[in-house]
């Protein structure tokens, strides 16, 4: 029972140095920007916002997205959370569109508006995380990205 025990034991971590070993060439995704905003839900308690991000992957194989939370800032004053409405598969070699949604309080970002009625730039930053992987091995990875949007009419 103990060969046997001790057989798994030294085949799994056989399997997890291999495994790792073929991570080593994994290159990070590259941001591109933001693709398109759409308004899911709105009304006075709540609201939604669709958001597309853009990135390139620019790995021979796909990866999946499983899990994202992230905080949403204008000008560095926290406004929402954001997370993914579902696994987004990531192609290979390719540019692909990652969904996310924003939800948070229109009247305390109506606030916001007000405050910046005469700024012409507001700075967006998304910080939080990600569940990247494949075939069911994930590692969480950090996500900060910081953008100034044009608001001028």
């Amino acid at each position: 029972m103990y060969k046997t025990i001790f057989q798994t034991a030294l085949l799994f971590v056989a399997f997890v140095v291999l495994q790792s070993g073929g991570c080593n060439n994994v290159k990070e995704l590259e941001y591109r920007g933001i693709s398109k905003t759409s308004l899911q839900t709105l009304n006075l308690s709540n609201a939604e916002l669709l958001v597309g991000l853009d990135y390139f992957n620019p790995n021979n194989f796909g990866l999946d997205i499983k899990e994202t939370n992230l905080s949403v800032y204008l000008n560095d004053k926290f406004i929402a959370l954001a997370d993914q409405p579902s696994k987004t598969q990531i192609p290979k070699s390719a540019l692909f569109t990652f969904p996310v949604i924003a939800r948070f309080d229109p009247i305390k970002v109506l606030g916001f508006a007000f405050a910046n009625i005469f700024s012409k730039k507001v700075k967006l930053t998304l910080q939080g995380s990600a569940k990247i992987g494949k075939q069911g091995v994930y590692l969480k990875v950090p996500l900060n990205i910081t953008e100034n949007i044009d608001i001028s009419l």
